[in-house]
């Protein structure tokens, strides 16, 4: 049986929803590209959750209203 997102806990313990669990967005090659040489924010391609502690990443997501709202 496979676990939702937010019944994941990384190794330190914290949960989808916890201070401790970030939203990091990740960019592709392209993005990557704008961000660097143009200094241009581009939307990301996906949002990755992960702990800050332990760097553990308990899930992405694709959602267009959480990827519009990391773009500048």
């Amino acid at each position: 049986m496979k676990k939702k997102a937010s019944d994941r806990a990384c190794h330190c313990g914290h949960r989808h929803g916890d201070p401790a669990i970030q939203q990091e967005p990740e960019y592709g090659f392209l993005g990557w590209i704008m961000l660097s040489i143009f200094g241009l924010t581009p939307r990301p391609d996906w949002i990755a959750f992960r702990c800050r502690y332990c760097r553990d990443e308990l899930g992405t997501s694709r959602d267009p209203r959480l990827l519009a709202r990391r773009t500048a």
